[in-house]
């Protein structure tokens, strides 16, 4: 099913995906024990070997006192995918057994919020890219922790995939569809062309209409916030990006990470690394390093401040394009993470003393706040707007809403 405006795919079906989703999860808290149990990455120097465990960049961040650092990396990489397992598995145990357990909506609600924010896959391609840079200066020992953490990535992703979060909602009540009158019934006449402004839900999807949050503003059905459209959208996205911008800078002139080499030490900044690796022969992963550190955050920023200035003028540009956008900037902002997460695995891995010794750099904080403040900046921001936008007289000023037909709901 997909939206009869912009084409976003909104809704697809998968046989029996209970049962997979529910193997899906329980091998995925299997994977997330091994992961966190065994070895996960080691390094061998001189005879030297120096071992590491998934977060030991989260304690390697806490001695060097980058509290902020090591709560985003352990937020990042162990909490919120151990919530999403746990959230699966109390959905899926009490949905066999079809019992509505208590605060099923909130788990739901939770497991929808935090996906952004569960970046194994990111710090997987982090690791991708460290054990490149330390081929040339150690020996690179993969551990069972780190085979076992790959198939959580890749278990994870199969899991929301094949999640069918609207069977699960209709489950916990079947109400979809809340109104003042009975629309949907009197839309059923042919003779009768009813139209009504409804709102969706962005936890439940339950269509809610005006009548009704003039009222209330929260979803009958899951109780979570719902607005015509979200009460100072344009202010907080452009707070946001402004003190994103400024972080830009201190995290593109200052050193990111410093490399301490037979006694010898070298500060990077993210685009001498880049260099580097270019000039080490490793082409592909400076180009991946390059986009995902230099390109999206630039990229990110101008186009979010593009749509700011479109929605804030009313422009007539397409909305379709523009929500394209806006969908593809959100999905590849939380990429950017690369660089922060490569940082903390050199850290905890490269600590030999003057022989080699790796320190992150001023730039790192700096640069999360840049990936963290676009990523809410994205979040705040109302993409309904752009259709408000496209649907607005530019020349009086006067805005005309687009209607919704209220039938066979």
């Amino acid at each position: 099913m997909e939206c009869v405006h912009c084409g976003h795919l909104m809704l697809s079906r998968h046989s029996h995906w209970e049962a997979k989703v529910a193997a899906l999860t329980v091998t995925g808290i299997v994977l997330f024990v091994l992961a966190n149990t065994f070895p996960f990455l080691g390094l061998e120097q001189a005879g030297l070997i120096q071992q590491s465990n998934l977060i030991s960049g989260v304690f390697a961040l806490l001695e060097r006192q980058q509290f902020i650092l090591a709560a985003l990396v352990f937020v990042t990489i162990f909490l919120f995918p151990l919530l999403e397992l746990l959230g699966l598995a109390y959905i899926l145990v009490f949905r066999m057994v079809d019992i509505r357990a208590p605060f099923m909506g909130q788990v739901l609600h939770l497991l929808h919020l935090s996906r952004p924010w569960s970046m194994l896959e990111i710090f997987l391609l982090g690791v991708l890219v460290s054990s490149i840079k330390l081929a040339g200066m150690a020996q690179i020992l993969p551990g069972v922790g780190l085979y076992a953490f790959l198939a959580l990535v890749l278990v994870l992703i199969a899991c929301h995939l094949y999640l069918d979060r609207e069977t699960i909602w209709n489950w916990l009540d079947s109400h979809n569809y809340y109104a003042t009158v009975d629309y949907a019934a009197d839309a059923a006449d042919p003779n009768n062309q009813l139209h009504q402004r409804l709102f969706a839900c962005h936890c439940c999807e339950a269509l809610i209409d005006d009548e009704v949050l003039a009222s209330h503003n929260e979803c009958p059905r899951c109780d979570n916030p719902v607005y015509p459209r979200w009460p100072r959208s344009v202010q907080k996205t452009a707070a946001l990006l402004v003190a994103a911008t400024v972080l830009y800078i201190p995290s593109n002139t200052l050193p990111i990470m410093r490399t301490t080499n037979l006694g010898s030490t070298v500060s990077d900044t993210i685009f001498s690394g880049v260099v580097h690796l270019a000039e080490a022969g490793d082409l592909p992963i400076a180009l991946l390093v390059f986009v995902a550190s230099i390109v999206i955050p630039i990229a990110k920023l101008l186009i979010m401040a593009y749509l700011l200035w479109n929605v804030s003028i009313r422009t007539s540009a397409d909305p379709r394009q523009m929500t394209r956008l806006f969908k593809i900037t959100e999905f590849v902002g939380r990429w950017s993470m690369i660089d922060v997460f490569v940082v903390t695995i050199l850290v905890a891995l490269v600590q030999f003393g003057l022989l080699a010794n790796v320190e992150p750099g001023a730039a790192l904080l700096s640069f999360a706040g840049v990936v963290v403040l676009t990523m809410l900046a994205a979040e705040t921001f109302d993409s309904r707007l752009i259709w408000d936008a496209y649907h607005s007289n530019k020349n009086t000023g006067e805005y005309h809403p687009p209607t919704v037909v209220a039938a066979n709901l």
